[in-house]
């Protein structure tokens, strides 16, 4: 008798055991449908218009496509631009993720620094984030391509102490008169590069030459030298071989594993024998620098010159001034990596794009070659005659690369985590949602800006720039401001519309000053000895690898005025 009680619990067990079974993958989809419901339909944004993207990844997951040598259209920018371009999108428009996470599109500028300047400001509660930060997808990234935590991938009083360290070496007063005299030196290293082209009629290609510019460059703030063991990473001019290297862990599709798997040697074939050359350079770089180092300390204090009134010749040099960082430079070498990666390329971008306009361009050209002449003189020009003061009299070249930027941002979008509810232009993002300050979109507005893709750097004139002597009194800081206190920009003002390329508030670019520096002081001397035109046949396209690059180089010819 227990016997078959025993067999027919067993078989009223299975049967419901099978039924439950049956209905599982029924209750698993009424779950998730109320799940997404709730995180939907009863959130701030639910009223929000949803933004009109055609990615897969962009609609449905609220990423960002990765890099891809094979599209043959910028179609992240097409669609920016679309979301920017159209009024009933702005302030916000939102993409519903299938987990219910919403990916908010910030199109307005007052919602852009309500992100960037308000929503990134420290919390006064100690040890509690700020309402935004840093995106959590690209820094989890960017620390995996790296291998650790940097300036670029850090947040909260980790990142703090860090641009607390690197940022004082950045700014004009200590900058200009440590690197003006190289950049110039260099860039006229260039202009015998564009004379030998001339000369024989070749068209030269601008992008790779200005990455290697901006290289050496950046190199020898880093390290205060430009003598450093190139040797050891195939020579100078490969040195942006290996960053692109480096970059092609962004695009790895081993890079989203998951279990660890994307941390293994296996997993980061494609990008960490790159990082390992390039951290090796910088570890024999700093030996050159901390040399230095001392040599500048000992002679300040036989000088009797206090550690504050100091000022190093490097930025390595200001890091180890600053006794932040341990002994073994894991930390240093990482932010030193990332302060190259970050401006090697988006500098040299910027440049070409400025001459595939300049180039299309004849009379423009001819009107900056009369403004630069006036004040440089024929050539040859000394470098050491290339002033900040000379470059403050030449507001169209500082135009130039204004408008550049806007038409070509070196940034498209800016990520960032929303930690707190956080009000973006009058609406209320909710805690966890993904944003993007939509910089492609907004700087395409016709709104602001009226006939967007027209190429017109008089927008970046102010009144006192357009004086017929072209003395105007501009200091460096006035022209590199990012005028954050306007909130309304129109036509009529759109000079002082903030330079969104380089971010704004506690974030702003660190090395913006430097790629400054080095586009007004090209873009000058090149325009005072050469004319230029584009290559016959010659297509400039935008492509986004994480920066925008002319998607097929650009090809200029030089002819000596």
């Amino acid at each position: 008798m227990s016997q078959l009680v025993y067999y027919l619990l067993q078989s009223i067990t299975a049967v419901y055991s099978a039924r439950s079974m049956a209905v599982m993958p029924f209750i698993m989809v009424m779950a998730y449908m109320a799940y997404y419901y709730n995180k939907r339909y009863r959130s701030p944004l639910a009223s929000v218009p949803l933004a009109p993207a055609e990615h897969f990844l962009v609609k449905y997951f609220g990423l960002a496509p990765p890099p891809n040598d094979a599209e043959k259209v910028d179609t992240l920018s097409r669609f920016l631009i679309r979301v920017g371009q159209d009024a009933s999108l702005s302030p916000i428009s939102v993409c519903w993720s299938v987990t219910g996470t919403p990916l908010v599109i910030v199109s307005s500028l007052k919602g852009i620094k309500d992100v960037l300047i308000d929503g990134q400001t420290k919390s006064k509660i100690k040890d509690e984030p700020s309402n935004v930060q840093r995106g959590n997808l690209i820094r989890l990234i960017q620390n995996l391509v790296f291998g650790g935590k940097s300036l670029n991938n850090a947040v909260g009083e980790e990142w703090r102490w860090r641009r607390h360290v690197l940022l004082p070496p950045f700014q004009p007063k200590q900058l200009v008169p440590k690197l003006l005299p190289y950049v110039a030196s260099r860039a006229a290293a260039l202009l015998k590069v564009f004379q030998e082209q001339s000369e024989t009629g070749e068209a030269t290609e601008l992008d790779g030459l200005f990455m290697d510019m901006t290289m050496d460059v950046i190199n020898y703030y880093l390290y205060g030298r430009s003598d450093l063991n190139y040797g050891m990473v195939g020579g100078r001019r490969n040195l942006k071989n290996e960053h692109h290297r480096l970059g092609l862990g962004f695009m790895s599709v081993e890079a989203w594993l998951p279990f660890g798997i994307n941390k293994t040697d296996w997993a980061q074939r494609t990008y960490k024998p790159a990082r390992d050359l390039l951290k090796a350079f910088i570890k024999d770089s700093l030996v050159y620098a901390f040399e230095d180092y001392k040599r500048d300390v000992k002679e300040y204090e036989e000088q009797g010159i206090p550690e504050k009134q100091r000022s190093y010749r490097s930025v390595a040099a200001c890091a180890f001034a600053s006794g932040r960082y341990a002994d073994d430079q894991v930390d240093l070498i990482n932010d030193l990596l990332s302060l190259t990666f970050a401006g090697y390329d988006t500098t040299a971008h910027t440049l070409a794009f400025a001459f595939s306009e300049l180039a299309r361009n004849p009379a423009l050209q001819d009107e900056l070659f009369a403004q630069v002449r006036q004040v440089l003189g024929p050539p040859p020009v000394a470098p050491d005659s290339v002033t900040v003061e000379k470059l403050a009299r030449m507001p169209l070249v500082t135009a130039i690369y204004r408008e550049t930027l806007r038409k070509y941002p070196a940034v498209v979008f800016i990520p960032v985590h929303v930690n707190r509810d956080t009000v973006v232009d009058g609406a209320i993002v909710p805690a966890g949602a993904e944003i993007w300050c939509n910089v492609r979109g907004v700087q395409m507005n016709p709104a602001i800006f009226p006939d967007p893709d027209k190429f017109d750097p008089t927008r970046w004139l102010r009144p006192e720039d357009k004086m017929a002597d072209g003395t105007s009194d501009n200091a460096f800081d006035n022209l590199t401001t990012s005028n954050n206190s306007h909130v309304t920009i129109t036509p009529e003002t759109q000079y002082n519309f903030p330079d969104l390329s380089f971010t704004l508030g506690q974030h702003a670019c660190i090395g913006k000053n430097l790629a400054i520096l080095e586009l007004r002081t090209v873009i000058a001397c090149t325009m005072n000895q050469f004319s230029c035109s584009l290559k016959k046949d010659s297509v400039i396209d935008t492509k986004i690898v994480l920066t925008t690059k002319p998607r097929h180089g650009v090809w200029v010819h030089f002819k000596k005025r």
